[in-house]
């Protein structure tokens, strides 16, 4: 029940005079108008959240695919044409395109080579080397 029609019955029961009436139908008329500003505003808030989690997610994914330059990386994808669902993640975001058109945006996968460190044998030396001069300088 809205609030105006409160105020309403309530001055058919005799409980309000002319003059409380009035004013609490103003206040009310104000409170109402309040509450749809705040409503509007509102909603562009949650327009607002839901682009900056767009944004973070194709950050992220920009990130995870080996970008370099998120903001130039950004500057070359269109935005209106991603979306993003919290369920279904990101759609129509197709980094392979970018790093087609500006490869040195992004890094190079490379995989780590086995074995390419110091032998154990050299280390273990080395390690022996350093206890003898060590004990040497403590005089043992």
């Amino acid at each position: 029940m809205k609030l105006t029609q409160m105020i309403e019955k309530f001055a058919k029961q005799g409980m309000l005079n002319g003059v409380a009436r009035a004013e609490l139908l103003q206040a009310a008329e104000e409170t109402e108008q309040e509450m749809a500003e705040l409503q509007e505003e509102l909603s562009g808030k949650d327009g607002e959240l839901a682009e900056n989690r767009k944004t973070a997610a194709v950050e992220r994914a920009i990130l995870e695919g080996g970008g370099k330059n998120v903001k130039a990386i950004l500057a070359l994808l269109d935005l209106e044409e991603i979306s993003y669902d919290a369920k279904e993640g990101l759609k129509g975001l197709d980094l392979e395109e970018v790093k087609a058109e500006a490869p040195y945006l992004f890094y190079e996968k490379t995989e780590k080579k086995k074995g390419t460190g110091v032998p154990m044998t050299r280390q273990k030396r080395k390690e022996d080397e350093i206890r003898a001069a060590f004990r040497r300088g403590l005089g043992r």
